[in-house]
């Protein structure tokens, strides 16, 4: 019993609690994504495209360390194809709703570092595909069965992970950057094809209660 005793007694002292101050947050945050679709055909060489993506995000704190991030944004994806001298681009948007367990450190000069995870689920907003070649260069909603009908879903869904820093901006603002790679792990078509998104993004957080 001892031995239990002190065991709990040496957990309790690493994790630290909750500090007083600890606030749920409201942040607005925006950046710039290199997005790429994983294409399961030989041949074919994969190249990202570079896109935007905005949003909002609700941090609460859970315990210690720990908090969770829950967010809504809107995110261009897509990818790039190129066989030979001819490509095709697609173009996809999303609203993106994420929700990641994120453990952080902070100094103290205020200046946090974190690292998250957590699963994520994309519904598809809009479409369109581009391609260009040799002597041609066309575009057109991947509806558009005229052009080329792609049977892109509805839905995409994966896991997202990274990491960023926050520090003080004026009063009780934030400022912080962070860098998360969403990996797409439902097929996009029926080729089986998987979204892939590097962001990089900075933005605002403000306590809200």
């Amino acid at each position: 019993m001892s031995t239990m005793r002190n065991l709990a007694v040496s957990i309790a002292l690493l994790l630290p609690a909750v500090p007083a101050t600890a606030q749920t947050t409201l942040g607005l945050k925006g950046g710039v994504g290199f997005a790429t679709v994983s294409i399961e055909e030989a041949g074919v060489e994969e190249e990202s495209v570079v896109r935007l993506v905005a949003g909002l995000e609700l941090g609460v704190p859970v315990y210690g360390m720990f908090s969770l991030r829950v967010g809504g944004a809107y995110a261009q994806k897509g990818g790039r194809g190129v066989i030979g001298s001819d490509e095709v681009t697609l173009n996809l948007d999303y609203i993106q709703l994420d929700a990641m367990a994120r453990v952080a450190m902070s100094t103290d000069q205020g200046i946090s570092f974190g690292v998250m995870a957590g699963p994520w689920v994309g519904f598809r907003l809009s479409c369109d595909v581009g391609a260009a070649g040799q002597g041609f260069d066309l575009s057109a909603s991947c509806d558009d069965a005229d052009f080329a009908d792609f049977d892109i879903n509805t839905l995409d869904a994966g896991l997202a992970f990274g990491g960023g820093v926050g520090m003080p901006l004026a009063g009780s603002l934030r400022l912080g950057f962070d860098a998360i790679y969403s990996l797409g792990l439902a097929a996009v078509d029926e080729d089986d094809s998987k979204t892939r998104f590097l962001t990089l993004q900075a933005g605002v957080t403000v306590p809200i209660g």
